[in-house]
Protein backbone atom coordinates (compact mmCIF):
# COMPACT_ATOMS: atom_id res chain seq x y z
CA UNK A 1 0.00 0.00 0.00
CA UNK A 2 0.85 3.60 -0.76
CA UNK A 3 1.31 6.31 1.68
CA UNK A 4 -1.69 8.15 -0.41
CA UNK A 5 -3.34 4.85 -0.28
CA UNK A 6 -2.99 4.73 3.20
CA UNK A 7 -3.97 8.15 4.06
CA UNK A 8 -7.20 7.33 1.89
CA UNK A 9 -8.15 4.41 3.71
CA UNK A 10 -6.51 4.75 7.20
CA UNK A 11 -9.92 6.73 8.57
CA UNK A 12 -11.52 4.65 11.66
CA UNK A 13 -14.57 6.98 12.93
CA UNK A 14 -15.25 4.82 16.32
CA UNK A 15 -18.69 5.87 17.30
CA UNK A 16 -17.54 6.84 21.01
CA UNK A 17 -15.09 9.44 19.62
CA UNK A 18 -17.58 10.60 17.01
CA UNK A 19 -20.14 10.84 20.06
CA UNK A 20 -17.84 12.66 21.83
CA UNK A 21 -16.51 15.31 19.63
CA UNK A 22 -20.59 16.10 18.82
CA UNK A 23 -20.87 16.44 22.39
CA UNK A 24 -18.25 19.21 23.34
CA UNK A 25 -19.72 20.71 20.03
CA UNK A 26 -23.50 20.07 21.30
CA UNK A 27 -21.81 21.44 25.29
CA UNK A 28 -19.91 24.74 23.51
CA UNK A 29 -23.65 26.12 21.54
CA UNK A 30 -25.50 25.36 25.07
CA UNK A 31 -22.75 26.90 27.43
CA UNK A 32 -21.86 29.80 24.73
CA UNK A 33 -24.81 31.37 22.49
CA UNK A 34 -23.41 34.72 23.08
CA UNK A 35 -19.82 33.47 22.03
CA UNK A 36 -17.22 35.40 20.08
CA UNK A 37 -16.00 33.77 16.69
CA UNK A 38 -12.32 33.68 18.06
CA UNK A 39 -13.57 31.55 21.10
CA UNK A 40 -15.37 29.33 19.34
CA UNK A 41 -12.96 28.77 16.40
CA UNK A 42 -10.24 28.16 19.50
CA UNK A 43 -12.67 25.24 20.75
CA UNK A 44 -13.27 23.87 17.47
CA UNK A 45 -9.77 23.69 16.67
CA UNK A 46 -9.58 21.74 19.91
CA UNK A 47 -12.08 19.35 18.86
CA UNK A 48 -10.84 19.30 15.76
CA UNK A 49 -7.72 18.02 17.29
CA UNK A 50 -9.30 15.27 19.40
CA UNK A 51 -10.82 13.82 16.03
CA UNK A 52 -7.41 13.98 14.39
CA UNK A 53 -5.53 12.32 17.08
CA UNK A 54 -8.20 9.65 17.73
CA UNK A 55 -10.10 8.81 14.25
CA UNK A 56 -7.35 9.99 11.39
CA UNK A 57 -4.19 7.55 9.88
CA UNK A 58 -2.53 9.46 12.94
CA UNK A 59 -3.92 7.25 15.03
CA UNK A 60 -3.35 3.76 12.95
CA UNK A 61 0.36 4.95 12.76
CA UNK A 62 0.52 5.62 16.66
CA UNK A 63 -1.27 2.68 17.44
CA UNK A 64 0.26 -0.11 14.97
CA UNK A 65 3.65 1.07 13.42
CA UNK A 66 5.24 4.38 14.79
CA UNK A 67 5.76 4.89 18.66
CA UNK A 68 7.08 8.36 17.07
CA UNK A 69 3.82 8.85 16.26
CA UNK A 70 2.26 7.82 19.35
CA UNK A 71 4.34 10.71 21.14
CA UNK A 72 2.76 13.17 18.60
CA UNK A 73 -0.73 11.82 19.39
CA UNK A 74 -0.28 12.35 23.21
CA UNK A 75 0.81 15.79 22.92
CA UNK A 76 -1.54 16.89 21.18
CA UNK A 77 -4.03 15.56 23.68
CA UNK A 78 -2.55 16.34 26.85
CA UNK A 79 -1.27 20.02 25.39
CA UNK A 80 -2.78 21.25 22.09
CA UNK A 81 -6.24 20.21 22.07
CA UNK A 82 -7.20 21.13 26.02
CA UNK A 83 -5.17 24.53 25.83
CA UNK A 84 -7.73 25.29 22.81
CA UNK A 85 -10.82 24.11 24.28
CA UNK A 86 -10.13 25.97 27.85
CA UNK A 87 -9.15 29.44 25.44
CA UNK A 88 -12.74 28.71 23.78
CA UNK A 89 -14.48 28.75 27.37
CA UNK A 90 -16.53 31.90 28.31
CA UNK A 91 -16.81 32.50 32.06
CA UNK A 92 -20.49 32.76 32.67
CA UNK A 93 -21.11 29.30 32.78
CA UNK A 94 -18.43 28.98 35.31
CA UNK A 95 -19.29 31.50 37.27
CA UNK A 96 -22.59 30.20 37.49
CA UNK A 97 -21.49 26.58 38.39
CA UNK A 98 -18.86 27.75 40.98
CA UNK A 99 -22.10 29.07 43.28
CA UNK A 100 -22.22 25.56 44.24
CA UNK A 101 -20.09 24.80 47.16
CA UNK A 102 -19.38 21.26 46.43
CA UNK A 103 -18.11 22.78 42.55
CA UNK A 104 -16.89 25.36 44.08
CA UNK A 105 -14.49 23.48 46.73
CA UNK A 106 -13.29 20.65 43.77
CA UNK A 107 -12.32 23.89 41.50
CA UNK A 108 -10.31 25.38 44.26
CA UNK A 109 -8.81 21.51 44.81
CA UNK A 110 -8.20 20.81 41.18
CA UNK A 111 -6.96 24.91 40.53
CA UNK A 112 -4.05 24.18 43.29
CA UNK A 113 -0.57 24.19 40.94
CA UNK A 114 0.82 20.98 42.32
CA UNK A 115 -2.23 19.40 42.08
CA UNK A 116 -2.41 20.54 38.22
CA UNK A 117 1.00 19.75 37.69
CA UNK A 118 0.91 16.45 38.16
CA UNK A 119 -2.76 16.36 36.26
CA UNK A 120 -0.99 17.09 33.47
CA UNK A 121 2.83 16.61 33.71
CA UNK A 122 2.44 12.80 35.74
CA UNK A 123 -0.28 11.91 32.98
CA UNK A 124 2.54 12.03 30.75
CA UNK A 125 4.86 10.27 32.91
CA UNK A 126 2.73 7.62 34.09
CA UNK A 127 1.27 6.63 30.71
CA UNK A 128 4.95 6.57 28.95
CA UNK A 129 5.95 3.65 31.74
CA UNK A 130 7.08 1.17 29.35
CA UNK A 131 4.69 -1.54 31.52
CA UNK A 132 2.07 0.60 31.77
CA UNK A 133 2.26 1.75 27.71
CA UNK A 134 2.97 -1.35 26.63
CA UNK A 135 -0.59 -2.64 28.60
CA UNK A 136 -2.20 0.16 27.07
CA UNK A 137 -1.83 -0.95 23.61
CA UNK A 138 -2.87 -4.39 24.26
CA UNK A 139 -5.86 -3.82 26.00
CA UNK A 140 -8.48 -1.95 24.18
CA UNK A 141 -10.28 -0.90 27.28
CA UNK A 142 -7.28 0.67 29.09
CA UNK A 143 -5.85 2.23 26.00
CA UNK A 144 -9.40 4.47 26.36
CA UNK A 145 -8.60 4.97 29.67
CA UNK A 146 -5.29 6.85 28.69
CA UNK A 147 -6.74 8.87 26.41
CA UNK A 148 -9.75 10.07 28.94
CA UNK A 149 -6.48 10.66 31.26
CA UNK A 150 -4.63 12.54 28.98
CA UNK A 151 -7.40 14.65 28.05
CA UNK A 152 -8.95 15.38 31.66
CA UNK A 153 -5.32 16.03 32.77
CA UNK A 154 -3.99 18.41 30.23
CA UNK A 155 -7.59 19.93 31.11
CA UNK A 156 -6.71 20.45 34.60
CA UNK A 157 -2.87 21.13 33.90
CA UNK A 158 -3.88 23.89 31.82
CA UNK A 159 -6.67 25.60 33.91
CA UNK A 160 -4.34 27.48 36.31
CA UNK A 161 -3.13 29.30 32.98
CA UNK A 162 -6.17 29.18 30.44
CA UNK A 163 -8.97 29.26 32.74
CA UNK A 164 -11.80 31.60 31.76
CA UNK A 165 -11.78 32.61 35.18
CA UNK A 166 -9.64 35.32 35.93
CA UNK A 167 -9.33 34.72 39.89
CA UNK A 168 -8.14 30.83 39.06
CA UNK A 169 -5.30 31.75 36.83
CA UNK A 170 -2.50 31.65 38.76
CA UNK A 171 -0.62 35.32 39.42
CA UNK A 172 1.43 37.03 39.29
CA UNK A 173 2.94 35.98 36.25
CA UNK A 174 6.52 35.35 37.10
CA UNK A 175 4.72 32.19 39.05
CA UNK A 176 2.85 30.93 36.66
CA UNK A 177 5.89 31.07 34.28
CA UNK A 178 8.17 29.04 36.81
CA UNK A 179 4.59 26.75 36.72
CA UNK A 180 5.16 26.13 32.42
CA UNK A 181 9.31 26.16 32.99
CA UNK A 182 9.04 23.02 35.92
CA UNK A 183 6.60 21.46 33.25
CA UNK A 184 9.33 21.74 30.44
CA UNK A 185 11.63 20.28 32.19
CA UNK A 186 9.87 17.86 33.21
CA UNK A 187 9.20 16.91 29.66
CA UNK A 188 12.35 17.17 28.64
CA UNK A 189 13.60 14.87 31.62
CA UNK A 190 11.46 11.91 29.93
CA UNK A 191 12.21 12.76 26.78
CA UNK A 192 15.95 12.43 27.68
CA UNK A 193 15.36 8.95 29.49
CA UNK A 194 13.61 7.72 26.38
CA UNK A 195 16.15 9.05 23.88
CA UNK A 196 18.86 7.78 25.28
CA UNK A 197 18.04 5.02 26.63
CA UNK A 198 19.92 1.95 25.42
CA UNK A 199 17.52 -0.68 24.78
CA UNK A 200 13.47 -0.64 22.81
CA UNK A 201 11.39 0.21 25.59
CA UNK A 202 8.05 -0.33 23.41
CA UNK A 203 8.13 -4.06 21.83
CA UNK A 204 5.30 -3.60 20.13
CA UNK A 205 6.97 -1.40 17.69
CA UNK A 206 9.52 -3.51 16.80
CA UNK A 207 8.08 -6.17 14.88
CA UNK A 208 4.32 -4.50 14.51
CA UNK A 209 1.32 -6.53 12.86
CA UNK A 210 1.37 -5.30 9.30
CA UNK A 211 -2.40 -4.68 8.76
CA UNK A 212 -2.14 -2.33 6.08
CA UNK A 213 0.62 -3.48 4.62
CA UNK A 214 2.86 -0.32 5.11
CA UNK A 215 6.03 -1.52 6.83
CA UNK A 216 8.38 -2.07 4.52
CA UNK A 217 7.54 1.88 3.40
CA UNK A 218 8.05 2.89 6.47
CA UNK A 219 11.26 0.67 7.46
CA UNK A 220 13.05 1.05 3.49
CA UNK A 221 11.67 4.11 2.02
CA UNK A 222 11.41 6.16 5.13
CA UNK A 223 14.06 4.11 7.09
CA UNK A 224 13.02 4.83 10.37
CA UNK A 225 14.18 1.88 12.23
CA UNK A 226 12.51 0.62 15.93
CA UNK A 227 15.68 2.12 17.08
CA UNK A 228 15.34 5.48 15.52
CA UNK A 229 11.60 5.92 15.54
CA UNK A 230 11.93 5.80 19.65
CA UNK A 231 14.57 8.34 19.47
CA UNK A 232 12.02 10.74 17.59
CA UNK A 233 9.64 9.91 19.90
CA UNK A 234 11.60 11.56 22.85
CA UNK A 235 12.96 14.34 21.18
CA UNK A 236 9.28 14.72 20.17
CA UNK A 237 8.16 15.05 23.97
CA UNK A 238 11.67 17.26 24.63
CA UNK A 239 11.79 19.17 21.63
CA UNK A 240 8.25 20.41 20.44
CA UNK A 241 6.93 19.46 23.95
CA UNK A 242 8.95 22.25 25.14
CA UNK A 243 7.92 24.51 22.88
CA UNK A 244 4.38 25.05 23.67
CA UNK A 245 5.63 25.57 27.15
CA UNK A 246 8.03 28.26 26.30
CA UNK A 247 5.33 29.70 23.84
CA UNK A 248 3.03 30.38 26.72
CA UNK A 249 5.49 31.55 28.97
CA UNK A 250 6.23 34.31 26.12
CA UNK A 251 2.87 35.30 25.75
CA UNK A 252 2.00 36.00 29.33
CA UNK A 253 4.91 38.16 29.34
CA UNK A 254 4.00 39.64 26.40
CA UNK A 255 0.09 40.58 27.50
CA UNK A 256 1.74 41.46 31.14
CA UNK A 257 4.12 43.96 29.84
CA UNK A 258 1.20 45.65 26.94
CA UNK A 259 -1.16 45.43 30.42
CA UNK A 260 2.11 47.55 32.39
CA UNK A 261 2.29 49.56 29.36
CA UNK A 262 -0.97 50.46 29.39
CA UNK A 263 -1.29 51.36 33.19
CA UNK A 264 2.00 53.52 32.89
CA UNK A 265 0.19 55.23 29.49
CA UNK A 266 -2.63 55.98 31.48
CA UNK A 267 -1.07 57.38 34.54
Amino acid sequence: MSAPEFLRSAWDFHPSVVAGCLGLLAAYVCLAPARSRARAAAWLGGVLLIALALMSPLDELADRYLFSVHMAKHIILVLAAPALLLIGLPAQPFERLLRYRSAARLERFLDTPVIAWLAGVGAMAFWHVPAVFNAALAYEPLHIVEHLSLLVGGTIYWWPILSPLARSRLHPVPQAAAYLLSSCMGCTAIGVLITFSGKLLYPAYIHPVDAFGILPMIRRQWGISPALDQQIGGLLMWVPGCLVYLTAIMAMFARWYGEEHEVAVEA
